[in-house]
C-alpha cells in the first residue's frame, strides 16, 4: 500500500506540474492582451462595464435570431472540415457522423480551450471506430487546415475589400500569405524531386477547405455584425476584415475562445466604433456563438455516438493489398483477373477499388487524381457502373477520376458518360500457338536471334533457386543507366515478387547477362521486366522473349501480351498534354520499345486515357508521368 500511495503522490505531483505549465502558457497571451489594453488606455479607461453587460438586454429578438442563423451556418461549415479531413485521410467514417462529431468537438473546444486535445477527446467519444491516436491526428489536421484557410481568406479579404485598417503592415502580410498559398498549390501540382514523397492535399481538397473557411468565418463575422447597435456605423467589408484579423489573434494567442486578444484587436482595428458598443456586441456574440453551442455540444457528447459503427459503406472503398486484402484472396483476385497485369498489385503501389460487384479495378490515388489502370478485375463487370463508381470514389477523396490504358469498351462507356477520351497507347499481343519465325515479317527478328546465338547465349527458366543476388546487380546496373526504376504501370525490380513471375535467364559462360520476367495468370502472360548488363550482346532480349513465347506455346497459353507502348503525338491535343505525352515517350523509351516489339509481328490494340474534363486529363497526366518517371 505504501508503494501505491507513493506512486499516487508522484502522479499527483506530475499532474500538478502539468497544470502549472498549462496555466503559465495561458498567462502569456493574457499578459500580452493586458499590455495591448493598456496601450489603448485612452479608448478603454472610461469603460462602464455595467453598461456593457446591460447592453445584452438591448439586443432585439430579430438581432438574436439573425445572429443565431448565421452562427448555425458557420457551424455547418465547421462540421464539414471534419468531413473533408476524414475523406482525405481515408478513415471510412460516414460523412454525416464525421460532421456531427466535428461540430461537437469545435463547439466544446473553442470554449474550454486546449483545442487539439479537447477536440480529439470529443471526436474519440463520438466516433467509436476511431482510436485515440487517429482522433488526435484528425484534430491536428482540422486545426492546421482551418489555420491555413483562415490565413488565405483573411489575406483575400484585406486585399479585395480594400479595408482601411490602422495597421499598414497588414497589406504586406496579406500579399505574402497569398504568395505562400499559391506556392503550396503549385507544389501540390508539380511536386519537385525533393518533395516527391511528401503528401500534400489535392487542389480540390485545398479548394474545399478554402470555401468552407469562407462560409465559416464570413457568417461568424456576420453574426457579430448583426449584434452591433443601430448607432454603430461601419461598412460590412471593413468590419469583416477586422473580425478576421481579430479571430486570428485569438487563435494564435491560444486563450479559450480567444478571450482578451480578440477584443483588444477589434478595439485597435475599429477606432470608428464606440468601445462600449463594440464590447456589448462581442458579449452577445459570445453567448450566441460560444456559450450556446458549447452547451449543445456538451449534450451531444454526453449522449455519445448514435447508430451503428460509423463506417461509410455507401461509397466504393479503396483497399490496399497486404493491408486490407490478404492472401489467398489477393492471389485469387490476380489469378482470375481478365488481364495478367493484375500482378502489379503485388508491388504495393496500386490499390483495389471495391464497388457493388466486389473487387472491381486497380487504382492509384495520386496527388490530384484517382487513376484506374487497365480494365476491370472481373470478367463480367458493368463498364458504365465502373465509370460511375470511379467518379464517386474520386469525389469522396477530393480527387479527379481518370482511366489510364483503358480498353476500348471501357473508354466507350466513359465517352457515353460525357468524359474526354484520348488514345494513349497501343498494346502488342500474339497467340503463342501461331508463333513462327518464318517469313519476311520476321526477318529482323531472325537477324537478332542469330547474333545472340553466335555470342553463345544460353537461356534457362528460373526455378525456386533463382539467382536473386545476380539479378539484383543487373537490375541495379540497368536502373543506374536509365536514371532510376520506372513505376506505376511499368513493373520494377522487387525480389519479393519474382516468385510469382515466369522468369527467363540469359547466360554466357556461366555469367548472367540479363533476364526477362512475365506476369501470369489463368488468362494470359504479360511481358514485364527486361533487364540486362553492359556485357549483353545484341539480340539478347529478342532471344529471351523468343524462348518465353515458345515456352507459352508448350504450356498451351493462347495469349501473350508484349505490353503497351505510348502511341505518340496526336492531332488536336493541347500543347501541355502533348508535352506530357512526349515526356512519357522519353522516360519509357517508347521508340526503342516499338521497334523491339514490332519485330515479333504482333497484333495491336489501342488503349485509351479518359477523364471527365480536359483539366482532369492534364492533371492526371502530370501525376502519371511523375509516378512512372520516379517510381513513386
Amino acid at each position: 500500500m505504501s508503494g501505491d500511495v507513493k506512486g499516487l503522490g508522484v502522479k499527483n505531483k506530475a499532474t500538478a506540474g502539468n497544470l502549472r505549465r498549462l496555466a503559465a502558457r495561458q498567462m502569456v497571451p493574457l499578459g500580452l492582451s493586458i499590455a495591448l489594453f493598456l496601450l489603448l488606455w485612452d479608448r478603454t479607461s472610461g469603460l462602464d462595464f455595467g453598461s456593457i453587460w446591460a447592453g445584452l438586454g438591448k439586443v432585439t429578438t430579430l438581432k438574436w435570431c439573425t445572429a443565431g442563423c448565421l452562427s448555425a451556418a458557420s457551424f455547418w461549415a465547421v462540421g464539414r472540415y471534419d468531413m473533408v479531413v476524414h475523406r482525405m485521410t481515408g478513415t471510412g467514417v460516414n460523412s454525416a457522423q464525421a460532421s456531427r462529431a466535428g461540430i461537437a468537438a469545435i463547439a466544446v473546444a473553442q470554449t474550454v480551450g486546449f483545442g487539439v486535445i479537447s477536440g480529439a477527446l470529443v471526436r474519440w467519444r463520438m466516433l467509436a471506430g476511431l482510436s485515440l491516436l487517429q482522433s488526435i491526428r484528425i484534430s491536428i489536421t482540422v486545426s492546421l487546415s482551418f489555420l491555413a484557410g483562415w490565413a488565405c481568406v483573411t489575406a483575400l479579404a484585406l486585399i479585395l475589400t480594400g479595408a482601411t485598417l490602422p495597421v499598414p503592415a497588414l497589406s504586406v502580410i496579406a500579399a505574402s500569405v497569398l504568395f505562400a498559398t499559391s506556392l503550396a498549390a503549385l507544389l501540390s501540382l508539380v511536386r519537385p524531386g525533393p518533395l516527391a514523397r511528401l503528401k500534400l492535399p489535392s487542389i480540390r481538397a485545398m479548394g474545399a477547405i478554402l470555401l468552407l473557411t469562407v462560409v465559416d468565418t464570413i457568417t461568424a463575422g456576420g453574426a457579430l455584425y448583426a449584434l452591433l447597435p443601430a448607432s454603430a456605423h461601419i461598412d460590412l467589408p471593413t468590419f469583416i476584415a477586422a473580425f478576421l484579423v481579430a479571430l486570428g489573434a485569438g487563435l494564435i494567442m491560444g486563450t479559450p475562445g480567444g478571450v482578451g486578444p480578440f477584443e483588444v484587436t477589434l478595439i485597435a482595428l475599429l477606432p470608428q466604433l464606440e468601445v462600449q458598443d463594440l464590447l456589448s456586441a462581442v458579449l452577445a456574440f459570445r453567448v450566441v456563438y460560444y456559450a450556446l453551442p458549447a452547451l449543445i455540444g456538451a449534450a451531444i457528447v454526453i449522449r455519445g455516438p448514435t447508430g451503428n459503427p460509423a463506417l461509410d459503406h455507401e461509397t466504393p472503398d479503396i483497399l490496399r493489398p497486404g493491408q486490407d486484402i490478404k492472401s489467398p484472396a489477393l492471389d485469387h483476385l490476380i489469378n482470375t483477373a481478365p488481364e495478367g497485369e493484375a500482378s502489379l498489385l503485388r508491388q504495393g503501389h496500386l490499390s483495389v477499388l471495391r464497388g457493388q460487384d466486389g473487387y472491381t479495378a486497380m487504382v492509384s490515388a495520386t496527388n490530384q487524381s484517382l487513376v484506374m489502370l487497365r480494365g476491370p478485375l472481373r470478367s463480367k463487370s458493368s463498364y458504365s457502373l465502373l465509370v460511375n463508381e470511379m467518379q464517386r470514389a474520386a469525389n469522396v477523396h477530393f480527387l479527379a477520376p481518370s482511366l489510364y490504358k483503358a480498353p476500348a469498351r471501357l473508354a466507350l462507356a466513359a465517352r457515353r458518360a460525357g468524359w474526354q477520351v484520348l488514345p494513349i497507347a497501343r498494346e502488342a499481343y500474339l497467340d503463342p500457338q501461331d508463333y513462327s519465325c518464318e517469313g519476311r515479317i520476321y526477318r529482323q527478328l531472325r537477324r537478332k536471334l542469330r547474333k545472340a546465338d553466335a555470342a553463345g547465349v544460353n537461356i534457362t527458366i528460373a526455378d525456386a533457386t533463382a539467382p536473386l543476388a545476380e539479378m539484383a546487380e543487373i537490375a541495379k546496373e540497368w536502373s543506374a543507366k536509365q536514371n532510376g526504376e520506372r513505376g506505376f504501370s511499368m513493373g520494377k525490380w522487387d525480389p519479393a515478387t519474382v516468385q510469382y513471375a515466369k522468369v527467363f535467364l540469359a547466360w554466357q559462360n556461366g555469367e548472367l547477362l540479363g533476364f526477362l520476367t512475365l506476369h501470369q495468370n489463368q488468362h494470359e502472360r504479360v511481358l514485364d521486366l527486361m533487364r540486362y548488363g553492359q556485357s549483353a550482346p545484341e539480340g539478347l532480349m529478342h532471344l529471351l522473349l523468343d524462348h518465353a513465347i515458345r515456352d507459352a506455346r508448350t504450356e498451351g497459353i493462347t495469349r501473350l501480351s508484349l505490353a503497351s507502348v505510348p502511341i505518340g503525338k496526336q492531332a488536336q491535343e493541347n500543347l501541355l498534354f502533348g508535352q506530357l505525352r512526349a515526356h512519357l515517350d522519353r522516360v519509357s523509351g517508347a521508340d526503342g520499345l516499338r521497334q523491339f516489339k514490332s519485330s515479333f509481328a504482333p497484333s495491336w490494340q489501342t488503349l485509351y486515357f479518359a477523364a471527365p474534363s480536359r483539366i482532369s486529363l492534364v492533371l492526371s497526366a502530370i501525376d502519371i508521368s511523375r509516378q512512372i518517371a520516379r517510381a513513386v
